[in-house]
């Protein structure tokens, strides 16, 4: 059995699916892509057992013909070849040959029956959204989720949906992203799911196109499943009961800083340089309608100083740096609330003045 493939017709959807294939796997066969081609339509297909990645492409070869093939091996052959270049692959029941221009591969195959899939989804709610809000929903929130936490339901991100609303929530315990719209859903009662880490990065590469388009969700008991026109993410659930977030969000917004959002970002940015290492630390004292930021480390210090406004009273706060920095860089708008704490025990909240859509809640520290 053989075929005919051109790098161009490769290359994409390879790309697409070869993130959740990992260099060390427990099968073989886990570190293969599948590739199927039938009626001019060729499709790629990776998994872990827990995530599979499916991308589809219309080509001219119109032979029926399914193997698989070390993934990675393959997108190294063809990185190196023009797009043009046409590969031809010849099929044995244990091993694939490789032939371009004078090169020649020997690869070990399986037999395409023992490729596993994940099982197909059953019952699910479905939701419509917007591919282009919904990739800005996962990007401006995915950031503050857990990696590697003992707790696993912190180690993805929350999906919250009912009749009106879509929540998106990721947290570490030490800060925490709310992102929110409004639509109708259609759905006759929430629904709660928790994504897995690994699960969102590969949806947010497959989101990465600038397509204006609607996207359906399936959202069933143990399963995400999204598919675009070409590719497809099926992903199975975290167990989990997620923490309250609403429990977190400050009450109190007597001490609220009106701050220059740009302004903040870059005296925070310029602090980093002289960051400790150890505790990411910087010192926020707010007096006199102003804000002087302190930083230090071995290397020697930072001190900056940013006007606020209508904020007169004497604050003095820490936080990790690296926290504050990628809020203001998810917000967008010149102005930005910033409610203080009144104690150590209690969290900051960040939002944009005027617009809730997304809002950012982080816990201060000693240092």
């Amino acid at each position: 059995m053989n075929t005919q493939l051109t790098v161009n017709e490769l290359l994409e959807p390879l790309q697409t699916v070869i993130g959740v294939v990992e260099n060390k796997q427990t099968l073989p066969i886990l570190s293969h892509v599948l590739i199927q081609l039938k009626n001019g339509e060729l499709t790629l297909t990776t998994t872990d057992m827990e995530i599979e990645l499916r991308s589809s492409k219309k080509i001219q070869a119109q032979e029926k013909v399914n193997f698989t093939i070390y993934a990675k091996d393959l997108i190294d052959i063809i990185r190196k070849l023009k797009a043009d270049t046409i590969i031809e692959f010849v099929i044995e029941k244990s091993k694939i040959y490789i032939k371009t221009n004078n090169n020649s591969f020997e690869l070990n195959t399986f037999n395409t029956e023992e490729f596993p899939a994940l099982p197909k989804i059953g019952d699910s709610e479905t939701i419509k959204i917007n591919r282009l809000i919904l990739r800005e929903l996962i990007k401006k929130t995915s950031f503050s989720m857990g990696n590697q936490d003992i707790r696993a339901y912190l180690n993805g991100l929350y999906f919250e949906v009912d009749k009106n609303n879509i929540v998106v929530v990721a947290t570490d315990g030490h800060r925490l992203s709310i992102g929110e719209i409004k639509q109708d859903n259609n759905l006759p009662d929430k629904k709660t799911v928790i994504l897995p880490r690994k699960a969102v990065i590969e949806l947010t590469k497959l989101l990465d196109k600038d397509i204006d388009e609607d996207i359906n969700i399936h959202l069933s008991e143990n399963y995400f499943y999204l598919k675009t026109n070409n590719t497809a993410i099926i992903s199975r659930l975290i167990d989990g009961n997620f923490p309250n977030y609403a429990q977190v969000i400050p009450s109190n917004h007597e001490n609220t800083v009106v701050i220059n959002r740009q302004n903040f970002l870059e005296s925070l940015q310029q602090a980093s340089i002289f960051v400790e290492e150890r505790t990411k630390g910087v010192k926020l004292a707010f007096k006199n309608n102003q804000i002087n930021i302190f930083s230090h480390s071995e290397r020697g210090q930072a001190k900056t100083k940013i006007e606020t406004n209508n904020f007169d009273k004497e604050v003095e706060i820490s936080f990790n740096i690296h926290y504050l920095i990628p809020i203001l860089e998810n917000l967008t708008t010149d102005k930005i609330n910033m409610v203080l704490p009144s104690s150590e025990s209690q969290s900051c909240l960040l939002s944009s003045i005027g617009d809730n859509t997304y809002q950012y809640v982080v816990m201060p520290m000693k240092i």
